[in-house]
């Protein structure tokens, strides 16, 4: 009976320990705050110690303690890990065959691993926990009892404190999405989307936001499912498809599925949020992933300074001006402009006056990034799409330089 109660009593514990951290990920999409939340996803590496290291550190206390109290380890151990895996893997196989989802055969790989794995540690425990026992103070039954309480709380306090890490900024979420898909492929949206016609910042937040929820290590395991079952969702854009898909292949296909699409802006120039939710909800509909695409998107769209009172074929202003910085003896302009027929020209003034404009773009149907500099002794810039040096008002900015 021993046996059995502090089996039962680590089954427990380990329940109430994933239970604080437990995101119903991979079957769901769920935001990712802190560090222990991108963790296990960013190899597998990682996600084996996160379901290795409580396990087992339980498994080995457990049996220890059960030996010194005269009971039957291996009851005990059966005791701890078939409630343990059946209130968590095994829940989670039964929502998933009720469910029907659409990754279901890697899910299912997924879960069926997770119990061989705990099957392991808990055999793993049972053949090791000898080694260990010197490790381990050897009072009467009250006090051992105590300091596995006391062992019980310095570990669920020191995952407590893991919890407590500071919030991953927009920016860090972003880089582990670019490191995990790899700056070819994060360029190549760019170049996807404008050969869709549609609007690359917003393609890069949703590959971002699928990129953290189905890291590198997931979608090798998805495109291993393939072989045998080829439907599912392939990619690091997570594209439905009959037969696996790479990365890149999955980019595509999810450009040419928004092609032509950009987000509808009021009179004031702002992208109107709940008319582009309605239209990220139609590749996934989880709020998680819906809110994650929208911070992704709005950090990514950069701020306009100034800009052309014209509006070009995405909604933004034909020439925007982003950045003014001072470089040395010079100030550095920066800005976006789509110049369809013409060139993308700048002049400045100073002291002396106006100085012969330059062209510092060529024609473009898609929208491109443009720079230009100017001495610091410089008053005033106006850049402006130029047709044989003649001046566009409605296609310009002027910027005031005087500080």
């Amino acid at each position: 009976m021993t046996s059995v109660i502090l089996g039962l009593l680590g089954a427990g514990f380990l329940n109430v320990l994933y239970l604080t951290m437990r995101s119903e990920w991979p079957e769901s999409y769920m935001s990712v705050r802190t560090a222990l939340d991108k963790a296990p996803r960013s190899s597998a590496s990682r996600y084996l110690l996160f379901r290795c290291i409580p396990t087992y550190a339980v498994g080995i206390l457990l049996a220890i303690t059960v030996e010194r109290l005269d009971g039957n380890v291996l009851v005990a151990l059966i005791c701890m890990g078939v409630p343990y895996a059946l209130l968590n893997d095994g829940r989670a196989m039964w929502r998933l065959r009720r469910r029907g989802s659409g990754r279901g055969p890697v899910l299912w790989f997924y879960y069926v691993f997770n119990l061989v794995l705990i099957t392991g540690l808990v055999a793993l425990s049972l053949t090791t926990y000898r080694v260990y026992m010197e490790f381990v103070p050897e009072p009467d039954e009250l006090i051992f009892a105590l300091w596995t309480a006391v062992f019980a709380a310095v570990l669920a306090t020191a995952f407590q404190q893991l919890l407590r890490t500071p919030n991953l900024s927009v920016e860090q979420k972003l880089a582990a999405a670019r490191k995990d898909m790899g700056e070819g492929t994060w360029a190549y949206v760019e170049e996807a989307a404008s050969n869709a016609n549609c609007e690359p910042v917003l393609m890069r937040a949703i590959v971002a936001a699928e990129a953290l929820q189905r890291p590198r290590w997931m979608r090798r395991l998805e495109r291993a499912k393939g072989r045998v079952i080829p439907e599912g969702s392939y990619g690091v854009a997570q594209m439905t498809a009959s037969k696996p898909l790479s990365d890149a292949q999955s980019v595509q296909a999810l450009c040419d599925q928004h092609a032509g699409y950009y987000p509808v802006r009021n009179s004031a120039g702002y992208v109107r949020d709940a008319l582009l939710r309605a239209r990220i909800e139609k590749h996934n509909s989880n709020p998680e992933f819906v809110a994650s695409v929208m911070e992704f998107y709005h950090h990514l769209t950069p701020w306009v300074q100034h800009h052309s009172a014209s509006i070009s074929y995405d909604g933004r202003p034909h020439i925007e001006v982003v950045g003014v910085q001072r470089i040395g003896s010079q100030f550095e302009i920066k800005g976006f402009a789509v110049i369809p027929s013409s060139q993308l020209c700048a002049a400045y003034c100073d002291d002396a006056g106006w100085h012969s404009p330059v062209e510092i773009q060529d024609p473009g149907d898609r929208r491109q990034g443009w720079g230009t500099r100017v001495p610091l002794e410089a008053t005033q810039v106006v850049v402006y799409e130029c047709s044989n040096g003649n001046l566009d008002d409605q296609n310009s900015v002027t910027l005031s330089l005087e500080y």
